[in-house]
Formats: structure tokens, C-alpha cells, sequence
């Protein structure tokens, strides 16, 4: 059978990396995390932060079906899909079924909220990061539990996505496991074609400008070598700055920004920040 290719290789990576650091971010995310788990889950939350911003640019530069415009449809086409699969006669898409649409749209926006409330609690776990300024730190605990709730929300969403991939997976005969990994789907009408790709010169301005943003993120964190104590999150003074809540805990800058002993002599002020605490 003639194969055809779907999905191009950046939104396959996307796909395949986003899952693996989604995954590692929620396995060390339990209790109050300091020291290299700390570093390990913050690492993978700011990946992810530079994926979703390369996934909507994607959105909109990509190829063909990568692409919003492709397979962005109105609830009603979501619905009507979910009524034909369950009398067993939905359509077969090359890219994206509505309903399956439905929720990746609604996964990404979730994703965004999880990294934006992890980037404005970080501050709770003690460490520091781009957003730790924002909120005062009681308020930040707050929303560091609407992280973790969004973290769970996440995994659900996750399982009936993967449901969806194993029905429709069955109802049409083919593995799209398979499809995501190769970009390559049995064409099955004689105007089948290759997705239209787009030029690499676009994936490669988006990662210049990722690299950017990758770089001033990590120079504005810095990871506690254990958990801030409740205690020093409590008192008169609530915000991220209160000097209790810094000397309670010792803070490392990122590894990649570490200074060396020499200008490690000349002190500097402490960006105290708020990022991915699942405490």
C-alpha cells in the first residue's frame, strides 16, 4: 500500500518530547522536591515552556498538518465525530479527527497553565525563577496548588487521548503510534499526497529565539538545596523577598550559571522567584 507522509519531523519531536518531560516533570514532582529532583522537574518545566511557544508558532508556520487551521474545528464537529465513532462509521482524517482535535487543543491549554502557575510557585519550594516576583508568597502557595491539580487534570486528559489513539487506531486498521514516530500514513484515495513541509529555515529562527529565552530563564533561577521550612513562610511579611524565607534555605544558581569563585566574591541580590512547586 501506498504510504504518504503526515506529520512533519519538528511536530514529531514536539510530540515525542513533550510526552517524555511531561512525564519525568510528574514522577519527581511528589512531596516537596529540593536539591537535584528540584532541578530535574524545574528543567523539564521550562522545556516545556519552550515547546508550547515553538508548538503555536508551529500553529501557524508549520506544515500543512501541523498547522491550527488544519484541524482546529467548532465543538459541533467534535461532537458529530464522537456520534459516528460510536455507530462505528467515523470518517478516517489524514491528520487530526475533530474530536481527537478537541482535546489536544484543550491539552495545550492546560499545559499552559500548569507551566505559567509552576513559574509563579516556584518561590514556595524555596527556589528562585523568571516570575518569582509576581505574588507574595502566600498567595503563590495557592497557586502552587492549583499546579498540582492541573498536573492531575493533565494525566487524565492524557489516558483519554491515548484511548482515543487505541479505537480509532482499531476502527481504521492502522497504528498511529507508529504514524507519530515515522510522520508516514497509508494513503487511501489516489489524490493522497505528501504533506506539504515547511522550509527549515523557520524551525531554525525558532530555536535561535527559544535559545534566547532558554538562557535568560536559567540565569534568573537558582535551586534550594532543601524545602524553604513552613515556618519561614509564615508571618507578618508574605512576599517572595521576606529575608526569612531566603536564609532559611540555601540557594544554588543553575548549574550552566554557576560563577566562578572569583566573581562569586562580588555579592549580588537574590532574584526570588516562583516556578514549578508541587508542594
Amino acid at each position: 500500500m501506498r504510504r504518504i507522509t503526515v506529520w512533519d519531523l519538528p511536530t514529531r519531536v514536539f510530540h515525542w518530547t513533550l510526552v517524555a518531560l511531561a512525564a519525568t516533570a510528574y514522577l519527581v514532582s511528589s512531596g516537596r522536591p529540593a536539591g537535584t529532583t528540584f532541578l530535574v522537574h524545574v528543567t523539564c518545566g521550562y522545556i516545556v515552556v519552550l515547546l508550547l511557544l515553538f508548538r503555536l508558532a508551529w500553529g501557524f508556520i508549520g506544515g500543512a498538518h501541523a498547522r491550527f487551521a488544519d484541524f482546529v474545528r467548532g465543538p459541533g464537529r467534535a461532537f458529530g465525530y464522537l456520534k459516528a465513532l460510536l455507530h462505528g462509521n467515523a470518517p478516517r482524517y489524514l491528520g487530526h479527527n475533530p474530536a481527537g482535535a478537541a482535546v489536544i487543543v484543550l491539552m495545550l491549554i492546560l499545559l499552559a497553565l500548569l507551566v505559567a502557575t509552576g513559574l509563579l510557585a516556584e518561590g514556595v519550594s524555596g527556589g528562585t525563577g523568571p516570575l518569582s516576583w509576581v505574588l507574595p508568597i502566600a498567595t503563590a502557595r495557592s497557586v502552587g496548588a492549583i499546579h498540582k491539580l492541573l498536573g492531575n487534570t493533565i494525566l487524565v486528559l492524557a489516558g483519554i487521548h491515548l484511548a482515543g489513539v487505541v479505537v480509532e487506531s482499531f476502527l481504521h486498521r492502522e497504528n498511529l503510534v507508529t504514524a507519530m514516530l515515522t510522520g508516514r500514513k497509508p494513503a487511501t484515495h489516489d489524490a493522497d499526497r505528501d504533506a506539504r513541509a515547511a522550509p527549515a529555515s523557520r524551525v531554525l529562527v525558532l530555536l535561535g529565539l527559544l535559545a534566547i529565552l532558554a538562557i535568560a530563564m536559567a540565569g534568573a533561577t537558582t535551586i534550594p538545596s532543601q524545602p524553604i521550612p513552613a515556618a519561614a513562610q509564615s508571618g507578618d511579611n508574605t512576599s517572595p523577598f521576606s529575608p526569612r524565607a531566603i536564609s532559611s534555605t540555601q540557594l544554588r544558581p543553575w548549574p550552566c550559571c554557576a560563577r566562578s569563585p572569583r566573581s562569586a566574591a562580588i555579592p549580588s541580590p537574590v532574584v526570588y522567584s516562583a516556578s514549578s512547586a508541587t508542594s
